[in-house]
Order: structure tokens, then C-alpha cells, then sequence
């Protein structure tokens, strides 16, 4: 049951967006840091800065989800599965990885159908004016790489049981 296409492209994308989380992160850091020097050294802060960190925080948290789910990076309460038989952990596995899926999949939709209702009311941030919808798609395109990262996952948990 190996699907290592699926795997590696699957893995490939998490990767690009986690390098894209990782930008996200640096580009933070550095305009807080420049805006605080600037605020306090010269009384002239970044306009916008708030803006610009805010959308940069959605960035880099929806596109740090799949590469943290496929590296097993979120955190994981086992205590209680640990001590079933094998084929109930495998069970309970199954059934929360599909339970992640489906939840991810109506996020998906949910983010799909806000941002253009955000786009049609001409939703903006409040200093710079910047349009909320883009981020939301990408956050729906993020969900949707988290569903494929448990679905990679899932594979595993079945692949690793045959080989069991």
C-alpha cells in the first residue's frame, strides 16, 4: 500500500509552505523590530506595522500546519491508547485522522465561502487598507495541503500495520 508519488508530492508542497511560514516568521520579526527602533529612536514608527503582522501571523500559522502535521508535530495524548491492542489503536488512529480530514475539509469550504463574502464587502485592514480575502484563500489552500498531510499520515498508519 506505499504511494510514494502521493507521498513525496504531498511532502514537497509542506515543505513550500512551510519555507513560505518561515518567511512569514523572518518578515515579523524583522518589521516589529525595525518599527520598535524607529518608534523609539527616531518618534517615527512603520504605518501599518500592526496590519502588515497581523496577516503575516495568519500566514504563518496556516501554512506551518501541514509540514508540522506530516513531521508529527503537533501535540499528541497517547496515554490513554497505548495501552489497547493493536488493532483498537489502529482503529482509534483511523478514525481521528478521519475525523481531522473531514474537519479541515468544512474549514476549507468555511474559508472558501467568507473570503468572498470579504471580497464583496470590500473588507480592508484598518490602516493600510489591505484586502483580508487573499489571505483567507490562502488559508483555504493551507487546509486543504493539512488534509492530504493527515491523508499521508493515515497511509502510514495502514502501511506500518501490513508491515507489522
Amino acid at each position: 500500500m506505499k504511494v510514494p508519488f502521493f507521498d513525496k508530492a504531498v511532502t514537497g508542497l509542506s515543505s513550500l509552505f512551510n519555507k513560505v511560514a518561515s518567511a512569514s516568521l523572518v518578515a515579523m520579526m524583522l518589521l516589529t523590530s525595525t518599527d520598535i527602533c524607529m518608534r523609539y529612536f527616531f518618534n517615527n514608527p512603520i504605518t501599518g506595522t500592526y496590519d502588515v503582522v497581523s496577516l503575516l501571523g495568519a500566514v504563518l500559522a496556516a501554512f506551518a500546519m501541514p509540514y508540522t502535521m506530516l513531521k508529527k508535530g503537533h501535540v499528541a495524548v497517547e496515554i490513554l491508547v497505548q495501552n489497547l491492542s493493536r488493532g483498537k489503536q489502529l482503529f482509534i488512529e483511523t478514525l481521528t485522522h478521519l475525523l481531522g480530514i473531514s474537519l479541515f475539509l468544512v474549514l476549507v469550504w468555511q474559508a472558501i465561502l467568507l473570503s468572498g463574502d470579504m471580497k464583496a464587502a470590500g473588507e480592508v485592514t484598518p490602516t493600510l487598507l489591505l484586502p483580508f480575502y487573499p489571505i483567507l484563500y490562502c488559508m483555504a489552500i493551507c487546509f486543504f495541503g493539512l488534509c492530504l498531510a493527515i491523508l499521508v499520515n493515515l497511509l502510514h498508519v495502514w502501511t506500518k500495520r501490513g508491515a507489522s
